[in-house]
């Protein structure tokens, strides 16, 4: 891999790293528009007990590049020093600026799903209604009230595997399945305090998982991939009722340690409808450029990856 590509695959796997520490944006959007995402599957799915057999009749090179394994290196690498420094800033940010924040990651899914679609080869009749599908599953996720689940290795483990399995699915949150076990602030917290010893469940989970799921995501690929596209573009679109800037919370859940209370229900309102709830700005236009700020990256970042895949 020459320089030009590992610095594409390190920009991606960064940006990838930032979309999984919020509810509601997937790193595997990232991957499927920078182009990378079927090799992802590939390198994932690769990942079997025959690599041992590889390594030991034909030496550790061999086995490496059969697993493609400068890719999934670099990917991963800087996915996890992205999470690692933006985990306490997004956090924060979130708290601070919420309008703005929320306002990003709503151009970012929006323009994502546009982009997605333009990648569909069939538009029939049928796929449109399997779009329909995904949109009203998308939407009933938003509804469903958080558990609380107390952090032990056991949780972490089953977390760890369901979430990386949304990971890995565009259009889906880890973090959002995270928050809808009551992991989300558990996960989080440790990641910003290098809390390793109660990350280790947790990353063994999706270790195992994410190559179980990883074959069979890339064999539907294969088969139905327009059918699979159109579902998690509905999925998408429903986030969006999650990540409207401008919400009226109804109710919270109080954490644990009784010092935090995140929402717990919460409707999406207009602009000036918030700011007769809460007596606060709605700060629209605000919103309206950072929204703007966040569509022009993502179609920035396609055309970048459509370069670098043609300069190949």
């Amino acid at each position: 891999m020459d320089l030009k590509s590992s610095v594409r695959v390190l920009v991606t796997g960064f940006l990838m790293g930032m979309a999984e520490v919020v509810p509601g944006v997937s790193g595997g959007t990232i991957a499927f528009i920078s182009g990378y995402y079927e090799r992802l599957l590939t390198g994932l799915s690769g990942l079997r007990p025959s690599l041992l057999l590889i390594l030991w009749r034909a030496g550790f090179r061999s086995a490496w590049q059969k697993a493609d394994g400068t890719f999934l290196a670099l990917l991963f690498g800087a996915m996890a020093f992205s999470i690692l420094i933006f985990a306490t800033m997004i956090k924060a940010a979130l708290v601070s600026y919420p309008i703005a924040m929320w306002s990003f990651f709503f151009g970012l899914v929006l323009a994502s799903s546009v982009l997605m679609y333009r990648q569909v080869r069939n538009r029939t009749i049928e796929h449109f209604i399997v779009l329909g599908i995904g949109l009203a599953v998308g939407l009933l996720l938003q509804r469903l009230l958080p558990v609380t689940l107390e952090a032990t290795p056991g949780t972490m483990f089953m977390g760890g595997a369901i979430a990386i399995c949304a990971w890995i699915l565009p259009g889906v949150s880890g973090s959002f399945l995270l928050l809808l076990l009551g992991l989300y602030s558990g996960v989080l917290a440790a990641v910003a305090s290098f809390a390793w010893v109660q990350l280790i469940p947790f990353a063994l989970g999706a270790g195992l998982g994410l190559i179980a799921f990883a074959n069979v995501l890339k064999r539907l690929f294969q088969h139905v991939r327009d059918w699979i596209l159109m579902f998690l573009i509905g999925l998408m679109l429903g986030t969006l009722v999650r990540l409207w800037p401008w919400q009226q919370v109804t109710s919270y859940q109080l954490q644990a340690e009784g010092t935090e209370k995140l929402p717990l229900v919460q409707n999406p309102v207009l602009p000036g409808v918030y700011e007769s709830l809460t007596g606060e700005s709605s700060h629209l236009g605000t919103a309206i450029v950072v929204a703007g700020i966040a569509v022009v990256l993502v179609y920035g970042f396609e055309r970048f990856s459509q370069q670098a895949n043609t300069d190949v």
